[in-house]
């Protein structure tokens, strides 16, 4: 059996190589047959026999965590229901220690004291507030951007202005 590594570390110059040449198989598959894997995909043994179908979540999931090792990104797989530090739930949310703490007390995202002062946060609860904190952004940006659409008058107002102050 192989070890795990429990560190983060870049994937080697040879596995973002591999990584590529298995990415642009999946790629060109899709391009000639959709992007269901259809035929389905199989993870095969050494015997002939000795095969799995993967399901359509599988095959997502291999084909994105190919994707980033071609690219040399750092992968790590985790488990849902690992439990978070406050920092380290505010690294992965990219806010600072004592905003996730606000948002703990005002019961935004959920957490429990399991000792005498360490607040722990499950995973899958950190991701689904970020998950929120993506979808919240998103909004706003498409609210504001409606709201400041061009407008063709303005433009040729503009125009004038702008024609104006060259000619004196």
């Amino acid at each position: 059996m192989t070890a795990v590594a429990h560190e983060n570390a870049l994937p080697s110059e040879e596995l973002a190589e591999q990584s590529a040449e298995v990415l642009s198989f999946i790629k060109a598959h899709e391009s000639r047959h959709g992007k269901k894997p259809e035929p389905t995909y199989f993870l095969c043994g050494a015997d002939e026999h000795d095969r799995v179908e993967l399901t359509e979540g599988i095959y997502e999931m291999f084909k994105d965590l190919i994707g980033a090792l071609a690219e040399r990104k750092s992968v790590q797989i985790l488990a849902l229901d690992q439990e978070l530090t406050t920092q380290q739930a505010a690294e992965l949310l990219g806010l600072s220690r004592p905003t996730v703490v606000k948002l703990i007390k005002s019961g935004e995202i959920p957490a429990h004291v399991p000792g005498v002062n360490r607040r722990k946060l499950r995973l899958a609860d950190v991701l689904a507030y970020k998950d929120l904190l993506y979808k919240q952004r998103n909004e706003f940006i498409a609210e504001s951007s409606a709201a400041y659409e061009v407008d063709e008058d303005l433009v040729d107002v503009d125009d004038l202005i702008n024609e104006a102050r060259k000619n004196h």
